[in-house]
């Protein structure tokens, strides 16, 4: 388990249309809450996913987290942007739910624009098959130079605290890392706390791509103990920064992705 020790979320990763690996990946966040705040890239020139994604975190509320290893979807400009709009249309659709709750991750080849068809295609059966028991193939899915998911959990106090990441050197800013918790978090709790654990575990995030997102379900019973929350989460992004480091790209794919 992963992503989805926590109460209150689901899983999936697929490949998409005749894709033999998977490179599609959907967390879905059940609630009852919605909180969520995120660690996004300082790069002059962002991906289209994290401008997307961007607008969505500050309204403080997510229901699922798309990723998508096949390209990053960066320098595409104005049409890059359409297909993210496009993508979180498409999957608040299979949702029933809004597009303006989805964010988007993204990683792959540079200046290349996802083939839409192809990933609605995934995306539709990534929500058919999401469960409980789909943290290990959504981390799976979002690998791209990463020769092994990376995941991990922890609990205590009653709350559970889940992770997955892709990057194969955290120096690289190359960091797309979903977290999740059941615990009854608020908006501004989530990006405090999310903010303060990036930076105890990963670089600064300087590629075009690079993405931390920290979700709340609520899903666990009681008051939330929020310092409790901070060391689970903390030992969760300890031990992902740790797998991430004891697993280096080659030098050839440290040019070819961000």
């Amino acid at each position: 388990m992963s992503v989805t020790a926590p109460r209150g979320f689901r899983a999936a990763g697929v490949g998409r249309g005749e894709h033999p690996d998977r490179d599609v990946a959907i967390v879905v966040n059940d609630g009852p809450a919605r909180a969520a705040g995120a660690v996004f890239t300082t790069h002059p020139d962002p991906a289209a996913p994290v401008l997307w994604s961007r607008q969505v975190v500050s309204g403080g509320r997510v229901r699922a987290a798309v990723l998508d290893s096949a390209c990053a979807n960066a320098g595409t400009g104005p049409l890059g942007f359409q297909d993210v709009h496009a993508t979180a249309e498409h999957t608040a659709a299979l949702l029933e739910d809004s597009a303006a709750e989805i964010v988007l991750c993204s990683a792959g080849p540079l200046g290349v624009r996802p083939s839409r068809e192809a990933l609605d295609d995934g995306l539709a059966r990534a929500v058919a098959e999401a469960g409980r028991g789909g943290g290990l193939s959504a981390a799976d899915a979002i690998r791209t130079d990463d020769t092994v998911a990376k995941i991990a959990f922890r609990r205590g106090g009653g709350i559970t605290v889940g992770g997955m990441a892709k990057g194969s050197d955290p120096s690289l800013g190359s960091l797309l890392c979903v977290l999740t918790t059941d615990a009854a978090l608020d908006a501004r709790q989530c990006r405090d706390l999310v903010e303060e654990a990036a930076a105890k575990s990963f670089p600064p995030p300087t590629g075009t791509n690079d993405t931390v997102l920290f979700m709340a379900s609520g899903a666990a019973p009681g008051p939330p103990d929020e310092d409790g929350v901070r060391a689970l989460l903390n030992l969760v992004c300890e031990e992902l920064a740790a797998q991430i480091e004891a697993d280096p790209p080659t030098k050839e794919d440290r040019q070819d992705t961000p």
